[in-house]
C-alpha cells in the first residue's frame, strides 16, 4: 500500500528534474528571447501541469490531507503544500494545452518586444530615460504612448487566458481563478482586502497632499497649468515610482559606478555573501533580453541568478538590491529540509526580503557607509530624501491598490469594459487623469497582469512584512545597515525556515506576531 512517505519520495524524483528542466529553458529564454527556448519551456510546463491534473493522484492527497493526523510536523506540511498543488492543478488535457502555448506566446512577446519611438524600436529603458528628462509634453506623450504599444499585442491572449484559467477554476468549485488561487496560497480574501481598504483609507488625504504638492513641481517643470499634468508627466509609465524631481534626487552617487560592486559591500555588512549568485547572472541589456528583473532559484541546491538589465541610477540600484534580497534568501534555507520545503515560506515572505533590501538606496547611513556618497551631501539632503522615500511608499501603495482591484475585477468578469475600469481605477487611486478619448487595453502593458496572474498583492503584503521584519530589527540590534548580527538573524530565523509553515506563522515566529499594518503605517503613512 503507498504511504504519504514513499508517494512524496516517488512524487519529488518525478518533478525535480523537470522544475529544474523548467527554470533553465525560462533562463535561457529572458537571456535570449530565442524561440527554441520558448518551445521546450512550454513543453516543460506542460508536463508538470499534466501531473498536478491528475485525478487519481489528486484524490490520494486530499484524503491524506483531510485525515490529518500526522505526528510529524514536516511530513504533514509537505502533504498541506502538495494538496494545494493539486488542487491549483485540476484541470484538463485541453486546456493545459491552450494555457501553455499561450503563455508562451505572451511570455515570448514581452521579452523581444520593444515600442516604436521616432520611427524606430526602443528598449523599456531608452523610454524610460525620456520621460525621465525630457520636458517638451508631446515628446513624452510619444514615449509614453510607445511603452504602451505592448498593450495591443498581448490583450486578447491574456483575456483567453483569464477565460480558460475561471473555465478549470469553476469545474473545481471555486467562484473563478483569483478566488482560487489566493486561497489556495494561503491568502484569505477578504483579510486581504480588508488590508487594502485600509490602506486606501490611511493614505488617501496624505497621498492626495503629497501628489498636490508634487504636481506644482511638475507643472512648473512642463511649463502648463496642474490641470493639463496627464499620465506621461509622471517619469514612470504606470506612475508606480515618484518622478525624480528636487534635490532629493541620489542618481549622481551612482553615476558611472558598477552597482553589484556597491551590492556585494552591502551584503557583506550582512554576512551575506552574493558574489556567487552575481557569477551566475545576467546583469546588463541587450536585444531580444528580457527588459525587467527577476531571480530565480534554478535547482533549490544553490544555483540563485538574477537577471536585470542594470543601468547606474538609483532605479536599478534599488532593483538589484531588491533581486538579491529574494536571491539571499533562497540561498540560506537549511539544505537539509525536503524538497518541498526548500523554498521561502511564501512569495510575500520572499518578497519582504527584497522590499527591505531595496529600501536600503534612500537610506542615509547605507548611502554614506556602503555606497560612499559624501557624508555633507548626504547630510543636506537626508530629510528631503526621507520625503521622497514617504512619497515613493504612498504612490506604491495607491499603484498596488488600482492594479490588486482591477485584477480581481477582471477575473469576476473579463467581458467588462475593461479599458474604461482600468482608467477609472486609476483615477480614483493614484488621482492621475486619463488621457482624452483614450480606449486601449493599457493595463495590458503591464507584465504582472499578463504573465503573473494573482501576483502582485504580494508585494504590498511584503512591504507590510518588511516593515515589521525591520522594526524587530531595529529593537534588537540597533539598525540593518552594516550589521552582521541582523543578517544572521534573518538567516537563521526566517531564510532556514523555508516552507515548514505557513507564512503567517513564520512571521508569529520570528517577530512575535503576525502580519500588521500598523508598522509600514508608522514608517510611512
Amino acid at each position: 500500500m503507498e504511504t504519504p512517505e514513499s508517494f512524496i519520495a516517488t512524487h519529488v524524483a518525478t518533478v525535480e528534474p523537470l522544475m529544474r528542466a523548467e527554470a533553465i529553458e525560462e533562463w535561457e529564454s529572458a537571456a535570449t528571447g530565442r524561440p527554441e527556448h520558448d518551445e521546450r519551456l512550454a513543453q516543460i510546463r506542460a508536463q508538470i501541469m499534466r501531473i498536478y491534473a491528475d485525478p487519481e493522484r489528486f484524490a490520494k492527497v486530499r484524503a491524506w490531507h483531510q485525515a490529518d493526523g500526522f505526528s510529524d510536523p514536516v511530513l504533514a506540511r509537505q502533504i498541506q503544500l502538495l494538496y494545494y498543488s493539486f488542487a491549483k492543478g485540476q484541470q484538463d488535457e485541453a486546456t493545459i494545452d491552450r494555457i501553455t502555448q499561450l503563455q508562451k506566446e505572451v511570455e515570448s512577446t514581452f521579452n523581444t518586444f520593444r515600442g516604436t519611438f521616432e520611427g524606430a524600436p526602443r528598449s523599456d529603458n531608452e523610454l524610460a530615460a525620456v520621460l525621465m528628462t525630457e520636458t517638451d509634453s508631446n515628446r513624452l506623450k510619444a514615449a509614453w504612448e510607445a511603452a504602451k504599444q505592448i498593450g495591443p499585442r498581448v490583450a486578447p491572449t491574456v483575456l483567453e487566458l483569464v477565460r480558460l484559467r475561471n473555465d478549470a477554476a469553476r469545474r473545481a468549485g471555486f467562484a473563478n481563478h483569483y478566488a482560487k488561487n489566493l486561497l489556495l496560497n494561503e491568502i484569505d480574501e477578504a483579510r486581504l482586502f480588508a488590508t487594502l481598504d485600509e490602506l486606501a483609507r490611511l493614505t488617501d488625504e496624505p497621498f492626495r497632499q503629497a501628489k498636490a504638492e508634487l504636481d506644482e513641481i511638475l507643472a512648473d517643470r512642463y511649463k502648463i497649468q496642474t490641470a493639463d499634468l496627464r499620465p506621461w508627466h509622471y517619469h514612470d509609465p504606470f506612475f508606480q515610482r515618484p518622478p525624480r524631481v528636487g534635490a532629493a534626487n541620489v542618481d549622481r552617487f551612482f553615476t558611472g559606478r558598477k552597482l553589484e560592486e556597491i551590492a556585494i559591500r552591502s551584503y557583506d555588512g550582512l554576512g551575506m555573501d552574493v558574489r556567487d549568485i552575481l557569477a551566475r547572472s545576467d546583469l546588463y541589456g541587450r536585444p531580444n533580453k528580457y527588459q525587467h528583473a527577476f531571480c530565480t532559484d534554478i535547482d533549490r541546491k544553490g544555483d540563485v541568478r538574477v537577471m536585470c538589465s542594470l543601468e547606474s541610477d538609483e532605479r536599478w540600484m534599488e532593483t538589484l538590491l531588491h533581486e538579491l534580497g529574494h536571491a539571499v534568501y533562497d540561498k540560506y534555507i537549511d539544505p537539509d529540509l525536503p524538497f518541498l520545503l526548500r523554498r521561502p515560506a511564501h512569495t510575500l515572505s520572499t518578497e519582504a526580503i527584497a522590499m527591505l533590501m531595496g529600501r536600503l538606496a534612500l537610506n542615509d547611513e547605507w548611502l554614506i557607509e556602503v555606497a560612499g556618497a559624501p557624508a555633507d551631501e548626504v547630510a543636506r539632503i537626508a530629510p528631503l530624501v526621507r520625503s521622497r522615500q514617504r512619497l515613493g511608499m504612498l504612490i506604491f501603495v495607491r499603484w498596488v491598490l488600482v492594479v490588486v482591484n482591477f485584477e480581481r475585477a477582471m477575473y469576476e468578469n473579463p467581458e467588462r469594459d475593461l479599458n474604461t475600469l482600468w482608467w477609472d481605477l486609476v483615477e480614483r487611486y493614484q488621482r492621475v487623469p486619463r488621457p482624452e478619448g483614450r480606449d486601449q487595453p493599457d493595463w495590458a502593458a503591464k507584465i504582472h497582469l499578463a504573465l503573473y496572474p494573482v501576483y502582485y498583492q504580494n508585494y504590498m503584503l511584503g512591504e507590510l512584512m518588511a516593515s515589521q521584519l525591520n522594526r524587530t530589527i531595529v529593537k534588537r540590534f540597533g539598525r540593518l545597515v552594516d550589521t552582521p548580527a541582523a543578517g544572521k538573524f534573518l538567516i537563521d530565523e526566517l531564510f532556514r525556515r523555508g516552507a515548514c509553515a505557513d507564512w503567517d506563522t513564520t512571521l508569529e515566529q520570528v517577530t512575535g506576531e503576525r502580519l500588521s499594518p500598523r508598522y509600514f503605517a508608522e514608517d510611512f503613512v
